[in-house]
């Protein structure tokens, strides 16, 4: 274990960023359900794909309007194997926009294909499109829902498109007031979805939000970091992990009172968040102890943050007149755990090995090597 004195500022290395109190997501507006739900939604898809080839195959045994049968099987088999990839894929890695994206354009294009597809002058099969749009928008949020309505409109329209193509006199009424109610229903669910989301989006945010320093709480930072620490065990992710706790935090308790502690608190949770970048995590885990978790960040470039955070809040304690600094502890996964409590439980205890060699401020601290145990070796100043 190393443990440093708070160091040089390098000014070239800050980067400041928004406050991480959602889910770690740079697609602002899509929402991340949890495996539960994105199973069903898979094993919907294969259902709705039952349905498909039973309706073509076996409804009146009518001939599809444009492709071949033969052709209209393989174009079932080619979604069939692209949703059980995606599938594979949703069960290794949870949070993934561009796999929403992706598979939510080739469920569009499908039922596109089936509508240009369906025997019937009044085809059923545009039905379909409403269940994409309520499907994603309700699993994913607004935003998708908003470009699952476009897209569905714009499938909806090149299908009916080139199924009248040269003969607009055969519209039907019934055709157009199916696609009117259909466009009617989407709009006002758009609408309806847009107050329920708005709803949800603050009993979240109630629920994962610390109402002291407005960082994430515990079972916040529990839901955040796991699909994180998956990507780690799998091998495609290295993860810097902090522990921070206050020096002496309970004589300030103690002197000045505890309305005076919680400024303490908040003050330390702003120079966090100012501190780190916008794909980091920041979160109170309990009393007057902090974790935050950065993705993709050698241990060095975690030390100048910790550092900083250091500097920052001893600049503003001494400005009060308080004696209080941060011991920050810093370890990495997957080097020191491959989970969250294996991580905190390495950190943890090189931090407080640290405040044994150096007295009540323990500095900036790293966790040591697991072979020797994590607080093992030797204390630099």
């Amino acid at each position: 274990m190393l443990c440093s004195r708070a160091g040089e500022r390098r000014g070239g290395d800050r980067r400041r960023a928004r406050d991480r109190r959602g889910m770690p997501d740079a697609n602002a507006g899509v929402r991340i359900p949890g495996w539960p739900e994105q199973r069903v939604q898979f094993l919907t898809r294969y259902l709705f794909v039952a349905l498909g080839l039973l309706f073509f195959n076996r409804i009146d045994r009518a001939e599809p309007a444009w492709l071949t049968l033969t052709d209209l099987n393989l174009v079932f088999l080619a979604y069939t194997v692209f949703n059980t990839a995606m599938f594979l894929h949703a069960h290794r890695v949870l949070h993934a926009p561009l796999r929403y994206r992706a598979a939510m354009w080739m469920d569009i294009a499908m039922v596109t294909v089936a509508v240009l597809n369906d025997p019937y002058a009044i085809p059923p099969s545009v039905l379909v499109f409403i269940m994409i749009v309520l499907g994603n928008g309700m699993r994913y949020g607004m935003r998708l829902f908003g470009e699952a309505v476009v897209g569905c409109f714009a499938g909806a329209m090149v299908a009916l498109s080139l199924r009248h193509a040269g003969a607009l006199d055969e519209i039907s009424a019934g055709v157009v007031f199916l696609n009117l109610f259909g466009a009617i229903i989407l709009v006002y669910a758009y609408f309806l979805m847009g107050r329920v989301e708005s709803s949800r989006r603050l009993l979240e945010r109630s629920s994962r939000e610390d109402n002291l320093t407005r960082l994430l709480n515990r079972r916040a930072l529990d839901e955040v970091s796991r699909p994180w620490f998956l990507e780690v065990v799998g091998g495609g992710r290295r993860l810097a992990v902090m522990f921070a706790d206050l020096d002496d935090f309970k004589s300030v308790n103690d002197t000045l009172g505890h309305t005076y502690g919680d400024r303490v608190l908040i003050e330390l949770a702003r120079i966090m968040r100012d501190s780190i970048r916008g794909t980091d995590l920041a979160a109170r885990y309990g009393g007057d102890e902090f974790v935050l978790i950065l993705p993709d960040l050698p241990l060095r470039g975690a030390g100048r943050i910790a550092r900083r955070i250091r500097e920052g809040f001893g600049a503003w304690a001494a400005g009060e007149g308080i004696n209080c600094n941060v011991t920050i502890g810093i370890g990495e996964a997957p080097t020191h755990g491959t989970n969250l409590d294996a991580m905190l439980d390495s950190v943890d205890r090189a931090m407080y090995a640290a405040k044994a060699g150096n007295g009540a401020d323990g500095g900036v601290c790293y966790a040591g090597a697991p072979e020797r145990g994590a607080g093992d070796g030797r204390v630099v100043s």
